[in-house]
């Protein structure tokens, strides 16, 4: 099975409630073996000790016929008979409007994984038997050190959210949804990966994704106290999968040979929904008011990573600033944004003005401001936010509970920096922009439209909404080494949009002039034949 790693933390008496302490027994050399390999004293409980139930190790004993078992599965998950479509129905409203058949509960057989020989938890001969404790093996020793580049991050996957995942169900769903992701993106990466096999691991991780959406719908409605912290957790978590399982599901469907037209339009219409979502539930959380008044004392897992400042100076640079593609769209981004803009002026200099282009002008602010905080050596002072800059947590909110490192992390401000990852700034541009640009982007980027509608000619508001979003998915290429759950995501949804819609951006470029997303897909492209 998989070798024991330092990062796990064993039990002691300062855990809290939830967590099983080691009994006390006489000096044995009975202990399992991975006791035995870890230095730490084992209370021989079988099958599985303690200390490894806890840490979700496999445990071994030398002279048992027990063999070797895990524990740790800490909810149920829809039977493989009723798995919904590969593709969801994006919701309606956050984690609503589902169209797939609710799926019947049964509990994933416990039988151990063995291990590959590299860390992996896929066994060679069985690489269907992946069970909950895998997944979230496979998120604590791989999924939390490969997700967030900056290191306040990482220590908040790897033990708050870690921790979370143990105790609570909704957190659990998400958690293991995620780490199903991440196995196959490794999967993937693999000379000889199986589509067959990421496919069956992908549909795990949309059963667990499934079920926390149908969770957090539920508590969205009658938010409690207790649902506060599980609720700002998972959406940590939901958005990266929502994100990952396109290009996942994309290398699915061109692994297996299927016709270019089934891939073509990859897009984050998720995703976007379940930002918007988030943003919406937050504000409610701050307006739902504790029932009982005041808030109850902080534990130390409560304050932990709460205030911990980071030196920039003393931080690596980002690996996006590293990209190949981030000289090339500094120099460039300036003239593509003064165009984008002369464009949209343009627009609302016609006879006939189409009033949801107010909206696009709004957005296109949001957009020119994040990539001059990203591209300039000296940005704007003007940053767009998430959130008002007047935004405030009430003392007696719903809000207000949540643990301290976890309001740190949703409130944080983005403000792009060598330090810093850029992912936040980024995804900040659909929590930003006005829903009336939001209304009318969803729809051009619904997958399912029928190919006769993606024909039609497009009104001008359509297209220059299409023109804006564009622009941002051209500096998302920089976030493919920074965010494994980003991918190939950024240039296979140019991709998709230039196929779908090129025709109606002819006007964008001129003979002097290329429309600048096009050609900085053509560098990509021609970029990634030389890798």
């Amino acid at each position: 099975m998989h070798a024991s790693s330092s990062s796990s933390t064993s039990p002691t008496q300062s855990f809290p409630p939830g967590f099983r302490s080691r009994r006390s027994h006489a000096k044995s050399r009975n202990g399992c073996l991975t006791c035995k390999q870890r230095r730490k004293k084992c209370d021989e409980k079988r099958p599985c000790c303690t200390l490894c139930e806890t840490s979700l190790r496999t445990c071994t004993y030398a002279s048992s016929d027990q063999g070797s078992s895990r524990s740790g599965e800490s909810t149920a998950v829809p039977s493989r008979s009723s798995l919904p479509s590969p593709v969801p129905s994006p919701p309606g409203s956050f984690g609503g409007g589902l169209s797939w058949a609710q799926p019947t509960e049964q509990q994933l057989s416990r039988s151990p994984v063995a291990s590959s020989g590299q860390g992996s938890i896929i066994d060679d001969a069985n690489p269907y038997n992946i069970t909950n404790s895998d997944l979230y093996f496979h998120f604590l020793h791989h999924t939390c050190r490969a997700a967030p580049s900056w290191q306040k991050d990482r220590l908040l996957l790897q033990v708050g959210i870690a921790k979370l995942a143990l105790d609570n169900e909704l957190a659990s769903h998400a958690v293991l949804a995620l780490a199903a992701a991440c196995l196959c993106c490794d999967t993937m990466a693999q000379a000889d990966a199986d589509p067959e096999k990421v496919r069956h691991i992908l549909d795990l991780g949309l059963e667990h994704h499934t079920l926390a959406l149908e969770q957090m719908r539920t508590m969205t409605s009658h938010p409690r106290e207790s649902d506060t912290q599980p609720l700002l957790a998972s959406a940590l978590v939901i958005v990266p999968f929502a994100l990952a399982f396109q290009h996942i599901q994309h290398w699915v469907v061109r692994a297996r040979g299927l016709p270019q037209q089934d891939a073509d339009l990859v897009t984050p219409r998720d995703m976007i929904l379940l930002l918007r979502g988030i943003r919406t539930t937050i504000v409610a959380l701050n307006s739902n008011l504790v029932e009982n008044g005041g808030s109850k004392p902080k534990s130390f897992w409560d304050t932990m990573l709460s205030s911990q400042p980071v030196d920039p100076t003393e931080a690596p640079t980002m690996p996006e600033r590293l990209h190949t593609m981030y000289p090339i769209l500094a120099s460039t981004f300036y003239q593509a944004s003064w165009q984008l803009k002369c464009r949209i002026e343009g627009a609302l200099a016609s006879p006939q003005v189409d009033e949801k282009i107010d909206s696009i002008t709004e957005t296109y602010e949001i957009l020119n401001d994040i990539m001059s905080s990203t591209f300039l050596d000296c940005p704007r002072s003007k940053i767009p936010f998430e959130y008002d800059s007047t935004f405030s947590v009430s003392p007696d909110s719903l809000l207000a509970q949540a643990p301290g490192w976890l309001q740190n992390f949703i409130l944080q401000r983005p403000r792009p920096s060598h330090a810093e990852p850029l992912s936040r700034s980024f995804f900040a541009f659909f929590s930003s922009a006005p829903q009336t640009y939001i209304d009318l982007l969803l729809p051009l980027l619904d997958p399912r439209t029928d190919a006769t509608e993606g024909d039609r000619e497009l009104s001008t508001a359509e297209l220059l909404a299409l023109d804006v979003y564009a622009h941002w998915l051209t500096v998302m290429l920089l976030l493919e080494k920074e965010a494994w759950w980003v991918g190939d995501f950024p240039f296979v949804a140019l991709q998709g949009l230039v196929s779908r819609y090129g025709h109606g951006f002819s006007s964008a470029s001129s003979l002097q002039q290329q429309w600048w997303p096009a050609a900085m897909l053509e560098v990509a492209a021609r970029l990634k034949q030389w890798k």
